[in-house]
């Protein structure tokens, strides 16, 4: 067992001695602030609703079922389906799309997420809030099943109940063993629970100052990490030659 864990936080450095960008710790930070950010702006900015996550939704179709409120039933029908047509449509790209080429399928699901969020970011607030929240909850399905490993462990950058839960299971875990990587992987969690609490709070006060307009906040990481992942070669390049290494702690 302690040889899988060591194999799975292996599996975060690329292929020919390159950096896997898309499990660098950096790489989560970024997109879970995205993630906090997303669930602040759907809150504050489109009608008071969380639209990261599927549980609020699925809870509120079925009081409404039990109700026999079938026309409000119908407003968490679509989030809820938009999330799983995003995770069914990112399994088609990953399966079709070749990794051999320069273009590869998580820069299609950025690319695709930037385009939607600039979309949403033309769609004035109070109208379009329904269209908005939907089209956020397919965003979030796909940064959540494009994105999954961080240096070797699940987590999932756009709610934070499993990695809280996985942070404290490692902290357990070194308490009993005292074997290192568990310190490390429980420390990777909480830096990407931290990182959505300060996601949300940056929302909250670009919000406040910038009001709808601060939806270029999550488009601007999003592209950064695009950069980062079309630049993969380059980037391993610096961080060899100037020693920073710690990037990808």
């Amino acid at each position: 067992m302690e040889n899988m864990l060591i194999k799975n936080n292996a599996r975060h450095k690329a292929v020919n001695g390159r950096l896997r960008i898309s499990e660098m710790l950096l790489t989560g930070i970024l997109l879970t602030a995205v993630g906090g950010f997303l669930d602040a702006y759907t809150y504050l900015v489109r009608g008071g609703v969380f639209a990261n996550g599927q549980t609020g939704n699925l809870v509120l179709l079925g009081i409404r079922l039990a109700n026999r409120n079938f026309r409000q039933a119908s407003y968490y029908i679509f989030p809820i389906f938009a999330f799983l047509l995003g995770v069914f449509l990112t399994e088609i790209i990953q399966r079709h799309i070749s990794n051999d080429g320069f273009i590869k399928w998580r820069h299609i699901i950025l690319a695709m997420e930037i385009l939607l969020l600039t979309i949403c970011f033309f769609l004035p607030a109070g109208r379009t809030d329904r269209v908005v929240n939907i089209t956020i909850s397919f965003i979030c399905a796909l940064q959540t099943q494009a994105f999954r490993s961080l240096k070797g462990l699940s987590y999932i950058s756009v709610m934070c109940t499993g990695n809280l839960r996985n942070g404290v299971q490692e902290l357990c875990n070194y308490r009993i063993s005292r074997k290192r990587q568990h310190l490390v992987n429980s420390r990777c969690y909480f830096m990407i629970v931290l990182s959505f609490v300060a996601g949300a709070a940056a929302g909250a006060l670009l919000i406040e100052r910038f009001g709808h307009f601060s939806l270029i906040f999550p488009i601007a990481l999003l592209g950064i990490i695009l950069v980062m992942l079309l630049l993969r070669r380059q980037l391993t390049d610096i961080v060899d030659r100037f020693g920073l290494g710690w990037l990808d702690r």
